[in-house]
Formats: C-alpha cells, structure tokens, sequence
C-alpha cells in the first residue's frame, strides 16, 4: 500500500502548521508530566512479599518490609547486615510486577521515634525487566552512577530520574565515601507503561566532526555492533530542540537531543529500524519526530516502509509506502505521521530513505491497540530461501510484471502561489493569535483589590509606595493590569483553562463554600457528580481543581533542619529558582481524585437542625451555629447524637446557576481530607434555601479562645484557664499541619488569622474561614471606598500591591497568626500603626523589592531588616528559635519564605512528646 501526497487545501497548510509548538508537534504517547504518581511503597500498595534485600541486620525489626518512605513500623526502616562503603553490595529490591516507567525516586533515613541515627548520603540504583534479562546499573545524562542520598534521619530526598527508568523490578544500593551503619526507607514515582513497546533495535548514530555525537547514548540494552533489545532516546518521551546546533551532542549532553545517520556511511542504504511489542497489535499509526535543518545538510527521510510480522523473522505482506514532500523552507522540526490501516503484527520495521546527507530523529511512537484473534508465526516458503525478511524491492516488482501504485513527483508549477497563500495565514493566524493571548492576559490579570482606589488609601495619595501617583498608575502597580476587582474576594469567574504561571494567581471560585480559594486547572470529574448530587447537571463543563502537571510556586530549595533553628530557613539560596514539587503533592492530588469519584455526600434534613445562633453574614450567604442531631461523622455512617456544627446557606433570590455553582464549589470542598481543616458533613438541598453542614467544635474560634486564657505561670490566675507555651505551640502546629495539606495541593488560603481557626477538645485545632465575614471582626478589615474589606495586617506585601496570592503569601499570613497565638490575642498585629500607615509600610517593601531587580536595592534581605517596616513586638514567652520562625515567614522576598511543610516539621519536632492534658 502506498500514500500518495495529494494538492489539497490542508496540504497547503502542513508546513504552516508544523511551525506552530503544541501537542501536535510531539511524536510521543507518553504525557512525562502525568507520570508522576507514587507507586506504592508508602501507601501500602507494594506487598510485603514484593520487598527483598540482599540481607537485614534484623529481618523481623529493620527488615526490607519496613523500608517504606514516611512510615514508621517496628524499627522504622530496612537495615543491612553491612557497612555502607564505596563498593555497595548491599541492595533493597522493589518488585512492581509490571513494566513501570520510573521517573524518580526518593529516599529517607531511620528516624525511629527521635533514636535512629542512620540514613544513606548517596546510592545507586540497578534496574531489570524481562526484555533484557539482566541487571542494569543507572546512569544520569552526565554519566554518573551514584545519586545524592540524604543530609538526616527525617528528611526525604527526592531525586528526578533524567533519563527515566524502564523497570519490573528495581534495587537501591546504599552507598557511602566512609564506612557507615544505613538504614534506607524509599518510594519509587511514575506509570505502568502501557505504549506495548518492550525494545527496538537498529544501527546506533553515528559522528559528525569532532566531538558531535548523534548516538542513542541513553540506550539500556546490548552494544555489540547495532543497538538490540533495550530502550532509549526514541521511546522517552522526550523530544529535542528544532536545532542540533542549540547545544553538542557528546557524552555530557545524553539524551539531550537527536539520534543521527549519515548518508555516506550506510552505502546509500536506508535506516532500519525494528520495533518490538509485547502481544500482537492492531496499528492505527505511526509518528516520527524528524530534524529538518536543511542549510545542515539534514532532512526529513524521502521516504519510509512499514513492514508488519508476527514472528520477527519473516516480514509478509506488501509494505506501507510513505513518499514525503520535500520542504526546503521551513527548517524547524516536525511530527511526521503515517497512517498504518489497522494492520497487525508484534513487531514493526521502519526503513527511513535518506533524502539529504543526514536522517536525525528524536522520538518514535505508535497509536495502537491489543488484537484479538489467534495469529502465528509466518513460515518460510517451500522452496530454499535464504532466512532474511522477505521484502520484494521496487524494481523487482516490476520485473514480476506485479502491479504496484507507485508516488508521483509533486508539480511545484504554483509553488509561488502557495508561497503568497501560506505568508497570508501566516499573518491571520498571527492576528488571531494576538487577540487571544491578549484577552487571556485580561482574564489573568488579578490587580490588588486596593490599587485603583491606592489614593484614597493612604494619606501621601500613594500608588503602591510611589507619591503622588495618579489612580491609573495606581490601577496598573499590581503588575496585572486591568480592574482592581480582579483579586478581591468577590471574584467568582472560573476559567479552567487558566495555565499556572510563576505564582497561582487567586481564585474565589468556591465563593459559596465558607473557605479556601485555590488557583484553577482542568480537571475531568465526568461521571462523578450523580453519585454525589442528584441535581447536579451532567451536562456541565468539568470543574477545576489543582494538579501537579502545572508549575508550582516558587518555594526555596529543600533545607537540612539542624537543632539550632535560626540556621532552619536562614540558609536558603539567594536565586529565586522554581521548587521541584513536594513529595506528598502527588499523593494528595490522587486521594483527592478518588474522592470526588466515590464520596457522596449525605442529605440532612433540615428539621434535624437547631439553629443557635448568627456566625457570619456574608454576600454569599449566611452562616450559623446549629445543633445537629444524629449527623454522620465525616467519611462514615457512626453518629455520635448531637453535636455542633456550622451551616451555611445559600441566599434565596440565587439562579439556578448560582445554585449549580453552589453544588459544586460543595463537592469540590467535600473531597478535601485533613485532620486539621474544618470539613463538609452533609448538604441540605430538599428545602430552600439550599444550605451545607460543615464541622465546628465545641470552643468556637481560636481567637475568643485565646482571649479567654492567661498564660500559664503567671500567678494571680488560676490554673483552670491556664495555656503553657508548649500547648500554644502544639495548636501552632495543627494550623501548620492543616496548612501543609492545602499547600500539597496549591490551594490558597487568603485569609489564615486567629479568627479563621477553631479549637474542640484537647485543644484540637481546625482551620476555617468563618470569620471573615464576622461583624465582631469587622475591624480586622480594611475598607476602600465601600468595597470588601481586605485583612492587610495579615496579608503579605505582594497581595496587597501586586495581588499575587501564592501558598507563599499563606506563610506569611501564618507568622502573624502564630504572633496571635503566642501573645493570646490580646492585641492586634501591628497595633501602633493605622490601617493608612500599614499599607504604606507594605508599598515600601514593594520599592525595595523593585529596587533589588533594577539592581539598587543595596544590601538583600538581610536579618536585620526583614520586618523592620512591619514591626511585630517579640511575644513574653517566644523563644529564640520559634521568634526566628516568625521573623523567616515574613522575609520580603516570597521565596525565601519557608514551605508549610518546613513550618509543621520544625513545631512537630518542638512538641515532640508533649500531650495536651486537662490544664495545658
């Protein structure tokens, strides 16, 4: 069969459209950034007997079982018999059944409750699967064997696999410069691979001059003579850049870019190439990532045969025929695809005709399904043959007198015409394409809620620190232009189209539900509201929710945590550089996914509700205190008879949008899972108006609370209302905690303060949000000109001014809010300040922090000036290290603030062993 290139209007517009990036542009099935998932080890889905080791200083205590990443069972880790050195023999073996695509892998210490001392520096990996038949030792693009292991007991060390693993089983090796005592606990991330090939074969690249390398050099199979039974470059992934010249494909720069042959070096003959699968296939196509720098004497192939066999020997059937087009006008890279007619076999040959002195291509991949059927091996004729594939050339068909379609020469009589057409929708697309991105910079552009009324703000008219300033100026300081409701807290547009960009921008998109906003990316829940809500539409578009494919904020590298704090976030680098994304993201991203499948949440009646009294009274609703009778517990059917509980309602003049929204923003809120969040109990919808239960706990909100106790130690009161300073601390790190969940999952707060947490008994904390719209609370928040008011002694400067919300700005937030609990809220933040003089204060962090970029500021962020505009008095009982922690929340530059993850791990440590009593 053979594929002629027709004249027709979307031929014309081929090359055109290879010039445009997007998905098209990728030959490969393998979306990298969706193999991310942990694959088992810490959750439980490895088995015990899939864990080995080559030996265990005490198989039952420190035995491999236990060597499962943040987990804490017997002696808290795998332990070998022997001494870690520089000639590991030692290993811990990971059986995943299946090929798996391993793209990182992460490593932890024996932390056994504070006693374990032992923790791998470095270690090597080896990897099997059964195509190869042997063990593999790994190598990174650099050609090093051994990888960067842990720094303590405690902390994971999370390393990227470039490139990744192919795998059935794996083995981490301990590996040590000195002779140590390890103990390991790992996780391995990735995806079952599923794209059916299990290796491909073919002549390895070849050399271009001295020191250009186009070879396969991340190839993990046999070396002798042509590349055979291994994986590498072509199935990756990955696809290289438009020009081989961007950088030298040597040694150093593996798996970087192209795999090359030269004309001249094969005799004329084409590349062959045979591809392997696991069963019997059915192939739809076929897709070839090819360089096209013709100036360099490097073209797409002229043309290419697909050869289909069963067997692998015997390739039957007349071949598919692909004659490309030449395109001597465009150099960038493109996608070649060949349809392949739902033809059958287990392996694929693909012969790739030169058509200049260099073929280079990047990735290879097929759209194919199983076949079903019975099929066997294709046989040699009856006669002697020799026992090579049986292929009948061209010129040999014609000598059978066997007819064959054969491709025609492309007339290039209208070649000028064509040229004028392509420059034509060249300019349209360009148009169109301006229009577009112009109105997505309008749908992100989340200016400070304060910025267009910035001159009545302040008493020197200021636009964001800059005197006299016109409110147009003012309207445009955030940085994202447009009108300054962008990022209030009444901003209900969802775009679920919305790409993350250096920092989430926010979103109220759950403005219904009492708390949280988040930033929005796609995300498919089809099929899953009519287990949840009888009157949510199918029919509406996917809701958003966060995922890990997108680019998090920036957060500061990974530091080692060290006894005396004031070195924990003092360390940090001085580049602002984008974090690779936490461990536990994709873990809760994936809980989260499976409740929104599978959670249902109950209906309540609404006669089993006794309203006590008015909580919140907000644009979106009305919130009350309630006493329910016989609601379930959260995540099960146990009833513990009545119980407090908050109940939000939605206003009764809502549309039937509002009212769909409202079910959603629910739903999405009810998969959120967290100890210390305040969570969804239960809808009541049979009754207008609509309304949701959600948990509240006994002692109301921490501020009152707080207020209601007197610091233990002092005297003249008594014991009965007493807080010692490390229960203070202990509910410290229950918002922590619960911070660091939303954190895993790039929610955004906007608003964490005293007010906005709750607190049951043994001093159990909830985060919430229902004291944003609580009239005792009114004076938290400032007011312009009529407009929502905005809690700027809690809010970052950048949220303020720019209007950027990040998990960063949370932090911040967070250093005032344990200011709160450590001074029992007795006084506001920033208490000699007016609200004027506050926002002043935050516009001038803004010009120091365009003075650092303009390369003026003269001096960072040093210690001594991290909060000097932003004085908080140190509270009578804070510690050096815990006054440390809140000076490092509220350092100017977002970056350099700590993670929530760092915060919950340094109070953890600090309340090590303590147990809330009766009088804490």
């Amino acid at each position: 069969m053979r594929l002629l290139l027709l004249p027709s209007p979307l031929l014309l517009l081929l090359p055109l459209l290879l010039l445009l990036p997007g998905p098209a542009q990728r030959a490969s099935a393998i979306d990298r950034s969706q193999c991310l998932a942990p694959l088992g080890m810490e959750s439980g889905a490895i088995a015990d007997e899939d864990i080995s080791a080559s030996s265990s200083f005490d198989s039952g205590n420190v035995g491999p079982q236990n060597g499962r990443v943040r987990t804490e069972r017997h002696g808290g880790a795998w332990c070998p018999k022997q001494q870690a050195t520089m000639e590991p023999k030692e290993w811990l073996e990971v059986d995943l059944r299946q090929v798996h695509l391993v793209t990182a892998t992460e490593t932890q210490g024996r932390f056994g409750n504070g006693e374990g001392q032992e923790f791998a520096e470095a270690y090597m990996l080896e990897y099997w699967r059964p195509r190869l038949g042997k063990w593999i030792r790994y190598r990174d693009h650099s050609g090093k064997e051994v990888l960067k292991g842990n720094t303590n007991t405690y902390l994971e060390s999370k390393q990227e696999l470039e490139p990744a693993i192919w795998a059935s089983r794996l083995r981490f090796l301990p590996y040590s410069f000195h002779r140590r005592t390890v103990c390991m606990r790992v996780e391995l991330y990735g995806c079952r691979w599923t794209d059916g090939v299990v290796s491909y074969s073919m002549p390895q690249g070849d050399k271009r001059g001295a020191g250009w390398e186009f070879f396969d050099a991340t190839y993990d199979g046999h070396w002798d003579g042509e590349l055979r039974r291994g994986l590498g470059q072509l199935t990756d992934g990955r696809v290289a850049p438009d020009t081989f010249r961007a950088g030298h494909y040597t040694a150093a720069d593996r798996g970087q870019g192209w795999v090359g042959w030269r004309n001249d070096t094969r005799g004329g003959q084409p590349v062959e190439i045979k591809f392997e699968f696991d069963k019997v296939r059915e192939f739809n196509a076929v897709h070839i990532f090819c360089n096209n720098q013709f100036t360099r004497d490097v073209q797409v192939f002229s043309e290419a045969n697909v050869l289909f066999s069963v067997g692998g020997k015997i390739y039957e059937g007349e071949p598919i025929t692909f004659t490309y087009m030449e395109d001597r006008i465009f150099e960038n890279s493109r996608n070649i695809t060949i349809k392949l007619h739902h033809r059958v076999g287990r392996f694929v040959k693909l012969r790739l005709h030169f058509a200049n002195r260099w073929i280079m291509i990047s990735e290879v991949s097929f759209d194919s399904v199983i076949a079903h059927g019975n099929f066997s091996e294709e046989v040699l004729p009856a006669q002697d043959a020799p026992a090579q594939d049986v292929f009948i050339e061209r010129d040999q068909q014609h000598a059978g007198g066997r007819p064959v379609s054969t491709a025609t020469e492309e007339e290039h009589t209208y070649l000028a015409v064509i040229v004028g057409v392509l420059m034509a929708v060249v300019l349209l697309l360009a148009a169109a394409i301006y229009v577009i991105v112009s109105r997505h910079r309008q749908r992100k552009c989340f200016a400070s809620p304060l910025a267009a009324k910035w001159a009545l703000a302040s008493a020197p008219g200021s636009a964001c620190g800059t005197p006299g300033a016109s409110p147009d100026k003012a309207a445009s300081c955030g940085g994202g232009g447009g009108g300054g409701s962008c990022g209030g807290r009444e901003a209900a547009t969802l775009d679920p189209l919305l790409v993350a960009s250096d920092y989430q921008e926010p979103y109220h998109a759950v403005k219904y539900a009492p708390y949280y906003s988040y930033s929005s990316v796609p995300f498919d829940v089809d099929g899953v509201s009519e287990k949840g809500f009888a009157s949510h539409s199918e029919s509406g578009p996917d809701y958003a929710v966060p995922d890990t494919g997108l680019r998090p904020p920036p957060t500061p590298p990974a530091i080692s945590l060290s006894d005396d704090v004031g070195s924990i976030f003092s360390r940090g680098s001085r580049t602002l550089s984008r974090a690779k994304k936490s461990p536990d993201r994709p873990g809760a991203l994936a809980a989260l996914r499976r409740r929104l499948q599978q959670t249902a949440l109950p209906e309540f009646p609404r006669h089993r509700l006794r309203m006590l009294s008015r909580l919140a009274d907000g644009a979106f609703g009305t919130v009350y205190v309630a006493e329910a009778d016989g609601i379930p517990e959260y995540g099960s059917s146990a009833t513990l008879g009545k119980r407090l509980v908050a109940v939000k309602f939605l206003p009764t003049a809502s549309t039937e949008q509002q009212r769909q929204d409202f079910l959603r923003d629910v739903r999405i809120l009810g998969a959120l899972e967290d100890a210390n969040l305040a969570r969804v109990l239960g809808l009541s919808t049979r009754e207008e108006p609509l309304g949701v239960v959600l948990e509240y706990l006994e002692h109301g909100d921490l501020t009152q609370f707080l207020r209601a106790h007197q610091l233990a130690g002092d005297a003249a009161h008594s014991t009965h209302n007493t807080l010692s300073f490390s229960c203070l601390l202990y509910m410290a790190c229950q918002i922590a905690s619960g911070m660091r969940y939303l954190e895993t999952l790039n929610f955004v707060h906007r608003d964490l303060a005293t007010r906005n947490c709750l607190v049951g008994e043994g001093y159990h904390v909830k985060v919430c949000d229902f004291g944003t719209d609580n009239e005792l609370y009114a004076a938290d928040y400032y007011k312009v000109d009529g407009a929502n008011g905005i809690p700027v002694r809690w809010m970052a400067w950048e949220s303020v001014c720019q209007g950027q919300y990040t998990t960063k700005s949370d932090v911040w937030s967070f250093g005032v809010t344990l200011w709160e609990v450590l001074t029992l809220a007795r006084r506001r933040p920033l208490e000699p300040l007016s609200d004027a003089q506050v926002l002043e204060a935050l516009a001038r962090l803004q010009q120091r922090d365009e003075a650092d970029e303009a390369g003026c500021g003269g001096g960072g962020d040093d210690d001594a000036d991290v909060d000097a505009p932003l004085p908080l008095g140190a509270p009578a009982c804070c510690t050096k290290d815990v006054l440390r922690l809140l000076h490092e929340c509220r350092r100017r530059h977002a970056a350099r603030r700590p993670a929530f993850r760092e915060i919950h791990l340094f109070l953890q440590r600090k309340t090590l062993g303590y147990a809330p009593g009766i009088f804490s």
